[in-house]
């Protein structure tokens, strides 16, 4: 090698050492390359062509020879395959329309390996025929490139060495022009990556159910795969169960509150597929003895869809439950969740105080995330530091710090909110107080000037306080520091299609605190193509908000019986899960039956609904 080089022998790019044993990279051109690279910061191969340092033919050639790939001639390619371009016999096409004849076949087959493989390793699929795809590229000895290609066609890749400006160009022609602020900062985050590979966050992918699906052996799973999640998604369904048996699978939709059958793939495929999930959902595949948890992002069409995936095991295999969260299902305003007016002003101006607890309650399923979400981003403004720590995170949102409870590395609820309150934080907010710790730092929080928003499990808002005395909180303590209490269930709301009016019985209004004579709705039983004859379609909520009045809250603090604080939160005018429902019942958005938990007689029997 020349003294004149600046790098050692086996430190050059391939091309390099190709390009000087060939003669066309002179002493001088190599003394020159450096500089070249500082100008030319993207490919080697650019900063050869682009600095004059060879022209596109000698690389070209140059890797050809290496690898005895063939060299890729737009022209030549026309020539003999004149069916590509469907040109008739005669004078050869200009350059550009040739290109442009190769687009839709291009096209199909990126999306397949998709645009970052083709910009990363400069290369471009031509065709796929008889399990074989033929690809051109600028360098065809990138085998980590071609390796990815087979990887996502099943197929044996036939590599062509293609020119800078050709590859480039039909990259452009599919994927349009390469954005340099964009890129430039995909790069930094790629390297800013790989300087942290023992993070044990990995970069977020979403997985597209429109893309098309590869050919391979494999194809079979991922179709049924995005069969299942699109079906569920269109359904509106709110989870997925996917169960093994001795000689069958179940795959059954919970929509609207109830669980309903689908079609499932044969038992033989039950592994694949669930397999395929785990891997999605960055999942142990090896491990099937123990219960796992995972996520997947998932984008059908305009929609981001974010599943929760959870898997247990049982007798006959590995049962796996997907959660469906859809975060452009958080609406704007609280009412739009079936809060009464005065019920979303109370709960608002609660959230907008500068210290306080406030507790959302009810069984699991009842919709208690989608409320604090939804409340979390009406107080999302730039002037609040608001944390939340949660198990797991549901809903991502801009300006809200989230964190996720690793219990495996002693992340808890209260090891998070030990730090939180370092965090010089506004708003605090707890996925669920589980513990007598995590409470009584909840309470530390409150009282030293913080507002904090958190879930228990209780079968109504005032429960609360008996939850957290038995917890341990002192009952002087907690009057003073919580702000609102509520309470909230899921009902399945009448099909606005196919209900029908009747009036309520005389002699049965009584029962359920309404007026005789009026006039509400059910199912009318009719076939219908909106509720698929179920007579219900979508849930409203039920909810019982509960200001903490300075009243309630020196009740609170003497100890008083929980039918004390619920005779004096009625004559301050709160109503309960109970006259929520009567109110939705009333309005014809829920039927009589979907209420009777709710609307009992004065002595606590269970009404009776009429048939």
């Amino acid at each position: 090698m020349s003294a004149a080089s600046p790098l050692l022998r086996h430190e050059m790019p391939l091309i390099v050492r190709l390009l000087e044993e060939s003669g066309v990279l002179t002493p001088q051109k190599l003394a020159a390359l450096a500089a070249a690279r500082t100008q030319f910061p993207g490919s080697i191969e650019e900063a050869l062509i682009c600095a004059s340092l060879a022209e596109e033919r000698e690389v070209l050639e140059a890797y050809a020879r290496f690898v005895g790939a063939s060299c890729f001639d737009l022209e030549v390619v026309a020539e003999r395959e004149r069916y590509i371009v469907r040109h008739e016999p005669g004078e050869l096409p200009a350059r550009l329309d040739l290109i442009e004849n190769f687009k839709p076949r291009c096209a199909q087959l990126g999306e397949v390996i998709s645009e970052a493989v083709c910009r990363q390793s400069r290369l471009m699929p031509l065709a796929m025929r008889e399990g074989i795809v033929d690809v051109v590229c600028i360098n065809p000895a990138d085998f980590a490139g071609l390796e990815e290609v087979r990887v996502r066609t099943g197929c044996i890749v036939r590599p062509h060495a293609g020119s800078y400006s050709l590859v480039n160009e039909l990259i452009g022609l599919v994927f349009g022009e390469l954005d340099v602020l964009k890129e430039i900062t995909r790069e930094d985050t790629h390297r800013e990556r790989a300087s942290q590979a023992d993070d044990e966050e990995e970069l977020e992918v979403v997985v597209d159910l429109q893309r098309a699906v590869p050919a391979g052996k494999e194809s079979q799973v991922l179709r049924i795969v995005n069969a299942i999640l699109g079906n569920a998604i269109e359904e509106k369904a709110s989870d997925i169960h996917i169960e093994p048996y001795e000689d069958s699978v179940r795959v059954r939709y919970r929509v609207d509150g109830e669980l309903r059958e689908t079609s499932a793939p044969p038992r033989s495929l039950f592994i694949p597929t669930v397999s395929r999930l785990k891997i999605l959902a960055k999942m142990d595949i090896a491990e099937k003895r123990i219960p796992q948890d995972g996520a997947i992002a998932l984008k059908s069409g305009e929609k981001r869809v974010d599943l929760r995936v959870s898997t247990v095991p049982t007798v006959y295999g590995e049962k796996m439950v997907i959660r469906l969260l859809e975060k452009g299902g958080i609406p704007n305003r609280l009412e739009d969740l079936g809060f009464a007016p005065e019920q979303a002003t109370a709960f608002l101006d609660a959230a907008l105080s500068p210290h306080g607890l406030m507790f959302v309650t009810g069984p699991t399923g009842s919709g208690k995330s989608t409320t604090l979400y939804t409340c979390l981003k009406l107080i999302n403004e730039t002037t609040e530091n608001i944390l939340t720590v949660e198990d797991p995170v549901e809903y991502k949102f801009f300006g809200l710090n989230q964190v996720q409870v690793r219990t495996k590395v002693g992340l808890t609820f209260a090891s998070a909110l030990r730090a939180f309150l370092r965090q010089d934080p506004d708003k605090i907010m707890v996925g669920e107080v589980r513990d007598q710790e995590t409470a009584e730092i909840c309470m530390r929080a409150a009282l030293t000037g913080h507002l904090v928003l958190s879930t228990l499990h209780t079968n109504n808002s005032l429960q609360v306080i008996n939850r957290l005395v038995d917890m341990g909180i002192e009952p002087f303590l907690l009057g003073p520091a919580l702000r609102l209490l509520e309470a909230q269930r899921l009902a399945r709301k009448l099909c606005s299609q196919c209900k029908e009016p009747y009036e309520l019985p005389e002699q049965v209004a009584p029962r359920f605190g309404l007026e005789p004579g009026m006039r509400l709705y059910r199912s009318s039983g009719a076939p219908c193509s909106m509720c698929k004859g179920s007579g219900v379609k979508g849930r409203v909520g039920l909810y019982e908000v509960i200001k903490i009045s300075q009243a309630m809250s020196e009740l609170i603090a003497s100890k008083a019986d929980i039918n004390v604080l619920i005779r004096q939160a009625r004559s301050e005018g709160a109503r309960f899960l109970g006259d929520s429902a009567r109110e939705k019942v009333a309005a014809g958005l829920i039927s009589l039956e979907e209420a009777a938990d709710f609307l009992r007689v004065d002595d606590g029997r269970q009404a009776e609904v009429p048939s």
